[in-house]
Protein backbone atom coordinates (compact mmCIF):
# COMPACT_ATOMS: atom_id res chain seq x y z
CA UNK A 1 0.00 0.00 0.00
CA UNK A 2 1.23 3.65 -1.02
CA UNK A 3 -0.29 7.07 0.71
CA UNK A 4 -0.09 10.09 -0.85
CA UNK A 5 -1.10 13.58 0.75
CA UNK A 6 -2.39 16.50 -1.52
CA UNK A 7 -4.47 19.59 -1.43
CA UNK A 8 -8.09 18.89 -2.67
CA UNK A 9 -11.63 17.73 -2.09
CA UNK A 10 -12.84 14.18 -2.85
CA UNK A 11 -14.46 15.23 -6.32
CA UNK A 12 -11.10 16.53 -7.57
CA UNK A 13 -9.17 14.70 -9.92
CA UNK A 14 -6.17 13.05 -8.12
CA UNK A 15 -3.88 14.11 -10.93
CA UNK A 16 -3.98 17.25 -10.61
CA UNK A 17 -3.62 18.08 -6.73
CA UNK A 18 -0.47 19.79 -5.26
CA UNK A 19 1.36 18.25 -2.52
CA UNK A 20 1.44 19.81 0.63
CA UNK A 21 4.73 20.22 1.06
CA UNK A 22 4.36 22.40 -1.81
CA UNK A 23 1.18 24.05 -0.12
CA UNK A 24 3.06 24.42 2.84
CA UNK A 25 6.06 26.34 1.49
CA UNK A 26 3.65 28.81 -0.47
CA UNK A 27 1.56 29.22 2.87
CA UNK A 28 5.14 30.78 4.32
CA UNK A 29 6.46 32.19 1.04
CA UNK A 30 2.88 34.36 1.16
CA UNK A 31 3.49 35.12 4.76
CA UNK A 32 0.41 33.39 6.14
CA UNK A 33 2.79 31.69 9.06
CA UNK A 34 3.25 32.80 12.42
CA UNK A 35 7.17 32.61 12.75
CA UNK A 36 6.67 29.66 15.13
CA UNK A 37 4.80 28.14 12.59
CA UNK A 38 7.58 28.86 9.75
CA UNK A 39 10.76 28.09 12.16
CA UNK A 40 8.60 24.25 12.87
CA UNK A 41 8.17 24.15 9.02
CA UNK A 42 12.04 24.59 8.22
CA UNK A 43 12.91 22.40 10.95
CA UNK A 44 10.55 19.81 9.51
CA UNK A 45 11.87 20.46 6.11
CA UNK A 46 15.37 20.07 7.30
CA UNK A 47 14.47 16.52 8.93
CA UNK A 48 12.73 15.55 5.59
CA UNK A 49 15.82 16.08 3.61
CA UNK A 50 18.17 14.55 6.16
CA UNK A 51 16.20 12.03 6.44
CA UNK A 52 14.84 10.99 2.50
CA UNK A 53 16.34 10.51 -0.26
CA UNK A 54 15.86 12.90 -2.97
CA UNK A 55 14.27 11.40 -6.10
CA UNK A 56 15.65 12.79 -9.23
CA UNK A 57 13.14 15.25 -10.51
CA UNK A 58 15.05 17.52 -12.09
CA UNK A 59 17.71 14.87 -14.34
CA UNK A 60 15.23 12.60 -14.81
CA UNK A 61 12.25 14.07 -17.79
CA UNK A 62 10.01 12.24 -16.24
CA UNK A 63 7.53 15.27 -16.51
CA UNK A 64 4.75 17.11 -14.24
CA UNK A 65 2.57 14.04 -13.82
CA UNK A 66 5.65 12.38 -11.68
CA UNK A 67 4.52 12.22 -8.39
CA UNK A 68 5.48 10.95 -4.79
CA UNK A 69 3.91 8.67 -2.57
CA UNK A 70 5.78 7.20 0.65
CA UNK A 71 5.23 3.43 1.30
CA UNK A 72 3.13 2.20 3.85
CA UNK A 73 5.98 1.09 6.42
CA UNK A 74 7.78 4.92 6.15
CA UNK A 75 6.74 5.61 9.42
CA UNK A 76 8.61 8.46 10.56
CA UNK A 77 8.45 10.08 7.34
CA UNK A 78 4.53 9.53 7.49
CA UNK A 79 3.96 11.29 10.51
CA UNK A 80 6.03 14.17 9.59
CA UNK A 81 3.58 14.66 6.80
CA UNK A 82 0.40 14.00 9.32
CA UNK A 83 1.91 17.53 10.95
CA UNK A 84 2.43 19.47 7.99
CA UNK A 85 -1.07 18.06 7.78
CA UNK A 86 -2.41 19.59 10.99
CA UNK A 87 -0.71 23.18 10.11
CA UNK A 88 -1.84 23.29 6.85
CA UNK A 89 -5.63 22.55 8.58
CA UNK A 90 -5.13 24.40 11.58
CA UNK A 91 -5.19 27.25 7.72
CA UNK A 92 -8.46 25.72 6.63
CA UNK A 93 -6.71 24.57 3.83
CA UNK A 94 -8.39 20.98 2.80
CA UNK A 95 -6.08 18.21 2.85
CA UNK A 96 -7.27 14.82 1.27
CA UNK A 97 -5.07 11.43 1.86
CA UNK A 98 -4.48 9.05 -0.73
CA UNK A 99 -3.80 5.38 -0.77
CA UNK A 100 -3.71 2.38 -3.45
CA UNK A 101 -1.80 -0.36 -3.98
CA UNK A 102 -1.06 0.45 -7.32
CA UNK A 103 -1.14 3.76 -7.89
CA UNK A 104 0.85 4.40 -11.25
CA UNK A 105 3.92 3.20 -13.37
CA UNK A 106 6.69 3.51 -11.02
CA UNK A 107 9.30 5.74 -12.27
CA UNK A 108 11.59 5.25 -8.90
CA UNK A 109 11.71 3.92 -5.71
CA UNK A 110 13.78 3.78 -2.34
CA UNK A 111 13.41 2.50 1.07
CA UNK A 112 10.49 5.13 1.61
CA UNK A 113 8.84 6.22 -1.44
CA UNK A 114 7.87 5.17 -5.08
CA UNK A 115 7.85 8.24 -7.83
CA UNK A 116 5.01 7.03 -10.45
CA UNK A 117 3.37 8.05 -13.35
CA UNK A 118 -0.30 7.82 -11.78
CA UNK A 119 -2.88 6.05 -13.28
CA UNK A 120 -5.88 7.98 -14.35
CA UNK A 121 -8.00 5.48 -11.92
CA UNK A 122 -6.52 4.82 -8.35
Amino acid sequence: MYIRFVIGSDGEDHRWLTGIITEARLLRDRGKLEQHQAIWLEETYEWLNEHLPCPPFSKSGWGREAVSWFKHDAKLPIRKMWEIVTLLQEHAIAVRVLRSRKPGKILYEDDYQIVVKEWKRL
